[in-house]
């Protein structure tokens, strides 16, 4: 039996680089990265980023954003002004990468 041990020790003993280097991608993969992507229900991040340029914006007045993994919901006072939905719609576009569709303005109570 020891001896069985010992011969399974020395053909694994090759192959000790290929099972660190195999761990190491596995904890890369499941070590959370620092930002929150679309549904991953993460700190708001994204979210506040985007709310804090579109209010920014002419127009646009104080936005409130949510962020999903089929889209964009954004509640602003602006949104009552096709044009400030247009720059609004091509700005979350631009940053999401996210179609038009995908991207909806409701106004907000002032």
């Amino acid at each position: 039996m020891d001896e069985k041990l010992r011969m399974l020790r020395e053909k694994l003993a090759g192959f000790r680089y290929v099972f660190l280097v195999a761990a190491a991608g596995l904890l890369l993969i499941l070590w959370p990265s620092g930002g929150s992507a679309a549904g991953e229900g993460g700190d708001g991040t994204e979210e506040a980023r985007i709310g804090s340029i579109l209010t920014s914006m002419e127009g646009v007045g104080e936005a409130r954003v949510l962020l999903s993994e089929n889209g964009v919901v954004i509640v602003c006072p602006g949104a009552e002004d096709p044009s400030v939905c247009l720059r609004v719609t091509q700005a979350v576009k631009c940053y999401t990468g996210l179609g038009a569709d995908d991207v909806r303005i409701f106004k907000s109570e002032s």
